[in-house]
């Protein structure tokens, strides 16, 4: 809490003493701000690399029976990593879901060396496309002008019409 009281006895100009009237007149006014938390799953989940492949005490320290070095942990882990997503599916979720379609953007691309040799990475691929495409919305279909009503399209044909289609061959 401010009080004059507290500072009556320092030595400053009238305009110092004024400044503190000002300060003593202020009120802070209170806003309420209005929040809503609802709570979501998030579509994406960031993975941020190996979970365990620093983490090993230094190999050189503890050398092996054989002499030969040990790369567990630096080149080798020791245990398998979360599933990781493809950045260049991931790259395909994120502008089918932001509807960019059309933005000058760099596209990631995705390519194996000796695919003859990685089937499973294939497979994974084909799988991971066909999901997106699976959970693609139907394109829709924006008309320059109102569609007739349904009514007046279901009217029958003039007899004229008929015979003239009888008439003619339809491709097939």
């Amino acid at each position: 809490d401010f009080s004059l009281a507290d500072y009556d006895y320092l030595p400053v100009s009238s305009e110092v003493r004024e400044l503190f009237q000002h300060v003593k007149r202020y009120a802070p006014k209170t806003i309420e701000i209005e929040h809503k938390l609802q709570p979501f799953i998030p579509d994406f989940i960031p993975a941020v690399g190996d979970i365990d492949a620093f983490l090993k005490e230094e190999w050189w320290l503890v050398p092996r029976p054989d002499g030969r070095p040990d790369p567990l942990g630096l080149l080798v882990l020791d245990e398998p990593s979360t599933k990781q997503s493809d950045p260049a599916v991931l790259s395909l979720w994120l502008r089918e879901n932001s509807r960019q379609h059309n933005v000058a953007q760099q596209v990631k691309v995705k390519s194996l060396e000796n695919a003859e040799k990685n089937p499973r990475a294939i497979e994974s691929w084909i799988e991971s496309i066909s999901e997106l495409h699976r959970c693609k919305p139907p394109a829709t279909v924006h008309y320059s002008r109102p569609m007739p009503d349904i009514e007046s399209l279901m009217q029958e044909w003039s007899p004229e019409f008929e015979e003239l289609l009888g008439k003619v061959r339809c491709p097939s």
